[in-house]
């Protein structure tokens, strides 16, 4: 009986308290010098919900670490984390802007919404 209370227990607070795979990971990868492991840690992380994940994820778009510098996507994944209440991912949205051209940024805009629309973010933006 003590043993299945453990088990219970146990279930009980990994539900209760979900920790999310790769970020951790994605944070030892990157100190480790491993940009492209450290990438897809963080692309893992974001996909289960760890939503620390995605200004990590902007970030390596931004600068091109682990990944192909991509400003639309930085600037999608600055938006994505800004919603989620990283307060300095506005500014670096700013900054992947000022290395786009006024059409991306509309089109960056778009798939933003489009994202944060599935993550049930919208309301966020409105």
């Amino acid at each position: 009986m003590r043993v299945q209370n453990t088990l219970l227990l146990l279930l009980v607070s990994s539900l209760s308290n979900p920790s999310f795979a790769g970020f951790d990971e994605g944070i030892k990868a990157y100190d480790q010098g491993n940009k492209p492991l450290a990438f897809q840690e963080y692309k893992g992380a974001a996909r289960e919900g760890d939503v620390r994940a995605y200004g990590k994820i902007a970030g390596m778009y931004l600068y091109g670490a682990g990944v192909e510098r991509d400003y639309l996507e930085a600037y999608v994944w600055f938006g994505l984390a800004s919603l989620t209440g990283d307060n300095n991912a506005e500014r670096f949205q700013k900054a992947a802007s000022s290395a786009m051209t006024l059409g991306q940024v509309e089109r960056a805009e778009a798939i933003l919404k489009e994202r944060a629309n599935e993550l049930g973010l919208l309301n966020k933006m409105e």
